[in-house]
Order: structure tokens, then sequence, then C-alpha cells
């Protein structure tokens, strides 16, 4: 029995060295090929390229010019469902030079839908089925606000549930065009 020992030391010892070398490679190649930055107030913000309900692509500099409240959510989480309709009255209540996108992330495009018609939602609707666009703003939980100034820098970042129209509308007025100046 005492060869048997040695072999099996060394099929551990080879099957260890295997899986640290892959651990290690995988860490290195993923800290390599995506930055491993936060997005922080005063960054510029990543220029994501999302998709409307209707089918129409647009990018995030499209709003060039404009301050814009961006803000990543779910139709299963319920602090998104409770700040939307808050997000709704803070939109309709029309402060010039800015707008809110809500992007959608990994839902399908029906779901979106008859969510947004369930809630009577006017601002724009956004999908972003794969999470690229959460994914380069680093979002790690839902929902996730960004607010970005008409020059494209993060003024704000918001983690987390947004609990009053004031609060969104405050958020609104940080990046009114006329405000900044």
């Amino acid at each position: 029995m005492s060869p048997i020992i040695p072999r099996r030391s060394k099929l551990i010892w080879l099957f260890g060295g295997l899986l640290a070398a892959a651990l290690t490679y995988t860490l290195l190649t993923t800290s390599l090929t995506k930055p491993n930055h936060m997005i922080r107030n005063g960054s510029l913000a990543p220029d994501i390229q999302v998709t409307t309900l209707e089918g129409t692509s647009i990018k995030l500099s499209d709003y060039r010019g404009k301050g814009v409240l961006l803000n990543f959510w779910g139709s299963w989480c319920g602090p998104c469902v409770n700040e939307m309709p808050k997000l709704k009255e803070a939109y309709e209540s029309g402060i010039a030079g800015v707008e809110v996108l809500a992007v959608n992330v990994g839902e399908s495009k029906g779901t979106i839908l008859e969510f947004a018609q369930k809630h009577k939602l006017t601002f724009p609707i956004l999908t972003d089925p794969a999470g690229e666009a959460a994914e380069a703003y680093r979002v790690n939980g839902l929902p996730a606000t960004f607010v970005v100034d008409a020059e494209g820098q993060v003024k704000q970042v918001v983690p987390g549930e947004l609990t009053s129209t004031e609060q969104i509308k405050a958020l609104l007025n940080s990046v009114q065009p006329d405000a900044s100046s």
C-alpha cells in the first residue's frame, strides 16, 4: 500500500497545481481585459449603447448638452418598483434640459413593455438584455442611479432606492444646464 500513497500524493499536487494555474490565469486575464475602477463623481460617464422599446439604438452621448438621470432597474426588484412612480412624477414635473433614462437590466422586451404600460411610465425606457451597460457602470445591485451633467461628467452616484420625488427633483435640478453654470 505504501507505493499508492506517494502516487496519490503526486496526483493531488498535480491537480492542485493545475487548479492554481487556472485560477491565476483567470484572475489575470479578467483584470487585464476589464477595467477595475468604480464610477465616481467627476469621472466621465461611460458612453453606453442601449435600445428603446421601439427598437431604436441610442447612446448616452446622444444626450450631450442635457443633464441625465440614468437609472438601472428590474421589474422583479422591489425597490425599483417602489421608485418608478416617484421617477414618473419627477419627470412629469418638466425640469427643462434634463432627461430621465431608465435602463432595464436583463429582462425581455415583452416583460419590460408590460411593466411600463401597467405603471403608465412616460419617461424613456431602455433595454440592456445582456447587462453590458450595467457592467460598464459597474452596477452591483439594483436599483442604481447615476446623475450625469450636460458635459457627460458623473455628478452623483446613488446606489439603492430613490426614496422621494423631492430627492429625484433635487438630483434632476443639480444637472440642469442652467443650474450648473
